[in-house]
């Protein structure tokens, strides 16, 4: 009889410090998915913050990406650039090109007298 109590109480124990152990597993694992999710993100917002693509001295061609700076260019090192300069010259977004594109073509489609 005891030794039947005895096995009864050493199971219950096994089950209860395995659920322990499946759940501080799984606890642990999420912990380290967001601790590298938010590494992750906090890397991209960083990234984002590198201003060569807006640069006059960019020149999008992966053998010389900068004219100043080739070898910093789109790098972290890149971020506090001495010799950035705004260029203004871009081009428009594709979107905004093809919306004005559009409304000038259907302009022309209700009125073909008027744009000759």
């Amino acid at each position: 009889m005891i030794n039947l109590f005895h096995q009864e109480i050493v199971q219950s124990l096994a089950h209860v410090f395995f659920m322990i152990g499946i759940i501080s597993l799984i606890t642990i694992s999420l912990y380290n998915f967001y601790l590298t999710f938010h590494s992750g993100i906090n890397y991209v917002k960083r990234l984002h913050q590198i201003p060569c693509s807006r640069c006059t001295f960019f020149t999008g061609d992966y053998r010389l990406k900068c004219t100043v700076h080739p070898y910093s260019a789109l790098t972290e090192t890149a971020i506090n650039c001495r010799d950035y300069e705004e260029n203004n010259n871009q081009k428009k977004p594709f979107l905004q090109v093809f919306k004005a594109n559009s409304r000038r073509f259907y302009s022309q489609a209700k009125n073909p007298a008027t744009h000759n």
